[in-house]
């Protein structure tokens, strides 16, 4: 499996590729430009992806693989510092397959990049559509009842 990891700190870019290592073959981007010039020359199973990044968010990097023919299908896992449900619904809506919070365990990395790895492009959608469902209903819970 080869997974690319889009992440503008370098520790974050250690820490998944050492996590990983053994189980995937892991490339590294420092912004989402870099990221898409490697999307553009290899085949990558799993894109973790940060939110805040200089030049170009995860979110426009996202938005732009999922009008891409060429990786409408590509797995994308958001890895972020923001927490809120919010900002789920904005990374399931843009068509995330999957969302961590920094900072993440280790194990449950290794876990979601395996699930997520495993499923095929229908079940990611409809995973996409289930989570983005619960994440929408958990903001409305949140504005409203101020959680």
């Amino acid at each position: 499996m080869r997974v690319l990891v889009i992440d503008d700190e370098p520790v974050i870019r250690s820490i998944v590729s050492a996590a990983l290592e053994g189980y995937a073959e892991v490339l590294e981007a420092d912004d989402g430009l870099a990221g898409l010039a490697i999307l553009a020359e290899a085949r990558v199973d799993v894109v973790l992806l940060d939110v805040m990044m200089p030049g170009m968010s995860g979110y426009e990097v996202l938005s732009l693989l999922r009008r891409s023919p060429d990786h409408v299908d590509v797995a994308v896992i958001m890895l972020t510092a923001k927490a809120g449900e919010t900002d789920h619904v904005t990374a399931y809506r843009t068509g995330a397959d999957g969302y961590l919070t920094k900072p993440f365990d280790i194990i449950v990395l290794c876990q979601t990049v395996a699930e997520v790895a495993r499923r095929g492009p229908d079940q990611r959608v409809a995973v996409r559509r289930a989570e983005l469902s619960r994440a929408e209903l958990l903001r409305q819970l949140e504005h409203q009842f101020g959680l």
